[in-house]
């Protein structure tokens, strides 16, 4: 009874943490433009800005999130829970170290930031208000990781997701009320910042699923012994990633401090939400169909193995090279649609993204396996290589190309990952055949993407719609159409759609894996 209640647990959580991620993502892709229409190209950079600044400042987690619910839950799972308490009060003083760290952080940025970014004279007196909000906060929102990792350990992910869904809708209300209430800059990242704070009190009531008193699980208090576990593991996490974070997240900074204004920021903004609505709606199907890669790995089954990574990445590819092709196929008309005339040059920068995503996102099945496997050292050198290239790309090119610096930087740093996935890790950790997994798992569908892409557009362009919804909507069918009958006729099989039945319907079919 109590593994139902388990699996029920994780299945509730992955549904509410798909709900909670695209709702999200829509939510921002809708307010965006509301914002950037009422403060201003400039004044919405200072937003991007803090947002990038905050997200960075992230990386002093030092891998202390997955350690944390890794030790957690296995001491949970053999009731250990006098351990618990100890690492967790632990937990308690190393966050709330990190936090006064932050806020220490972002007083200095407050008053050197307008130096070291674009930062206009008259953006300057809002900028600092606007760190000084965040230093006030950042304490709170790094003790709530302790929180929010214990209620992981004890498969709340469900209850966890639900309040990040809350937190998303107070989000959207605030930016709504903001513009039509006329709020000033400050005031609404104010009301911003304490909607994301206010549901936190509701983490901390769920903590009486554990049978121990609230306080022994918060009240701060330092243990070396039990802290030491966690963070030697976690430190392990941190090296793995901190190549791979920066690369993402310092390029938006870097902008600020090298590209031609703060408003480029705003720009980088707009593309970045478009991009995340594909890695949004994409993390629907991966949980679908990647669950069992841990197993399959376990199992050293080499020939299933073998079998599980094609067909993912080619039921994955489908779907990535549909959504992110009709995305590029009428790039021009969205930006248009979405923003306006001003921000068309954005589309050759939108395309180019899209297609990153496209290349990182179709390798998770092999990069699902790499993690299983354990054997993640290579893995940090080629993460090394890509960020130590493709940030000081973007320091340079940015004076020129503004946020175009940052899209060919990323695209830099995920060519050299899948370049190095596919020559080395691939072939010689995997023993898997690459030439396979690229020209018969992916290639198909991009094949079919290209060709669908160029004869809707060149059908569309000769129609010559002047609505641009019109025109969005008429390319956007006939890609359909073509892209369905290209699929049918050369990539999908009957195997195909009795597999998907059983796994999206749960209904009980011939395994087209085995």
């Amino acid at each position: 009874m109590a593994g139902t209640t388990s699996v029920k647990k994780i299945f509730s959580g992955s549904i509410w943490g798909i709900v909670a991620k695209v709702f999200d993502a829509l939510a921002k892709f809708i307010t965006i433009p509301l914002l950037v229409g009422y403060y201003g190209k400039g004044d919405y950079g200072l937003i991007a800005l803090a947002f990038s600044l905050n997200a960075y400042l992230r990386l002093m987690d030092l891998g202390m999130n997955v350690g944390s619910v890794r030790y957690f839950a296995m001491w949970e799972a053999k009731s250990k829970y006098k351990k618990i308490m100890r690492a967790s009060r632990s937990s308690m003083v190393f966050y709330g170290v990190i936090g006064l760290i932050n806020t220490f952080v972002f007083v200095l940025m407050a008053d050197y930031g307008p130096s070291l970014f674009n930062i206009s004279v008259e953006q300057a007196p809002t900028y600092r208000i606007m760190m000084y909000i965040l230093a006030g906060s950042t304490v709170f929102n790094w003790l709530s990781n302790v929180v929010i990792q214990l209620l992981s350990a004890k498969d709340e992910l469900g209850f966890v997701n639900r309040i990040t869904f809350i937190s998303s809708i107070l989000n959207f209300l605030v930016a709504l009320a903001a513009i039509h209430f006329q709020w000033s800059l400050p005031v609404y990242f104010l009301f911003y910042t304490l909607s994301t704070l206010i549901v936190y009190p509701f983490y901390v009531h769920r903590l009486k699923v554990f049978p121990v008193p609230i306080k022994q699980l918060l009240l701060p208090k330092w243990d070396s012994g039990a802290f030491g576990q966690i963070i030697g593991y976690s430190l392990s996490i941190f090296v793995m990633g901190i190549f791979q974070f920066s690369a993402n997240e310092l390029r938006p900074i870097l902008l600020a401090r090298y590209a031609s204004g703060i408003e480029v920021l705003t720009e980088y903004r707009v593309i970045q939400t478009i991009a995340m609505l594909v890695l949004s709606f994409g993390t629907i199907f991966l949980q679908v169909l990647l669950p069992s890669a841990s197993k399959v790995y376990a199992e050293n089954n080499q020939p299933k193995m073998e079998k599980m990574v094609f067909e993912a990445t080619r039921y994955i590819s489908v779907f990535l090279t549909f959504v992110v092709f009709v995305l590029i196929l009428n790039a021009d008309k969205i930006l248009l649609v979405y923003m306006g005339e001003d921000y068309l040059h954005l589309s050759i920068w939108l395309i180019i993204w899209l297609l990153t995503v496209l290349l990182s996102m179709h390798n998770t099945p092999v990069a699902s396996l790499v993690l299983s496997s354990g054997k993640t050292k290579a893995l940090v050198y080629s993460s090394a290589i890509g960020c130590l290239v493709s940030l000081p790309m973007t320091v340079v090119l940015a004076p020129e190309f503004n946020v175009g610096a940052a899209v060919i930087g990323y695209l830099a740093y995920m060519l050299i990952q899948i370049g190095f996935f596919y020559l080395y890790y691939i072939p010689r950790v995997l023993s898997l055949n690459s030439r396979k997994i690229f020209f018969g798992g992916f290639f198909p569908s991009l094949l079919g993407a290209v060709i669908a892409l160029f004869l809707a557009h060149y059908l569309g362009v000769w129609m010559d719609f002047k609505n641009p919804i019109v025109g969005i909507s008429f390319n956007s069918v006939v890609f359909v159409v073509l892209f369905i009958a290209y699929h049918w006729a050369f990539v999908v099989k009957a195997a195909d759609i009795h597999y998907l039945k059983e796994k999206l319907l749960n209904k009980p079919t011939s395994d087209a894996l085995n």
